[in-house]
C-alpha cells in the first residue's frame, strides 16, 4: 500500500514554486480551451452529419485531437499533483497550495495572471472566500 504525504506550503515556498506552477498552468489552460473547442466542434458535426458521422474524416480527426489533448491535460494535472498543488479550475487556471493556519487546514490560493501567491482561504471554503495573506512585518502564520 502506497502512503501519500500531503505537502504543506509556506507563502515563501509557494511563491518560490510559482514560476514552475505558472508555466504548467499556462499550458494546461491553453490546452483545455483547445480541448473544449474541439469537443464542441466534434459534437456539432456528429449531430449535423448523423447519417454518416462514423466515416467523416473531420470527425475522426477531432476524436483523435480530443484524445490527445485529454492525455496531455492529464499529464499537466499529474505534474501539478506531484508538486503538491491542487488544481481547482481549468478555465481560470486556479490552483491551491495546501497550508496550515493556526494549526487548521487551509489553502494558499493563486490564479493565472496574478504575480504572486498572496491570497488564502480555509480548507472548507473556496475561491470566493479568499482573503489577502497578511503583509510582511506583521506576524503571519503563513511564513516560515
Amino acid at each position: 500500500m502506497r502512503t501519500v504525504t500531503r505537502t504543506i506550503f509556506t507563502i515563501d515556498e509557494a511563491n518560490q514554486m510559482l514560476p514552475l506552477v505558472s508555466s504548467v498552468v499556462r499550458d494546461l489552460v491553453s490546452e483545455f480551451r483547445i480541448l473544449r473547442a474541439a469537443g464542441r466542434e466534434r459534437r456539432a458535426l456528429e449531430v449535423e452529419r448523423s447519417d454518416h458521422a462514423g466515416c467523416d474524416p473531420r470527425i475522426e480527426q477531432l476524436r483523435d485531437d480530443v484524445a490527445d489533448l485529454s492525455s496531455r491535460i492529464e499529464g499537466y494535472l499529474q505534474e501539478l499533483a506531484d508538486l503538491g498543488v491542487e488544481v481547482r479550475d481549468l478555465e481560470l487556471g486556479l490552483v491551491d497550495f495546501p497550508t496550515l493556519i493556526d494549526g487548521e487546514p487551509a489553502y494558499l490560493s493563486w490564479r493565472q495572471g496574478e504575480e504572486r501567491v498572496c491570497w488564502w482561504h480555509p480548507a472548507d471554503r473556496g475561491f470566493s472566500d479568499r482573503t489577502p495573506v497578511p503583509v510582511p512585518g506583521g506576524r503571519s502564520p503563513l511564513s516560515a
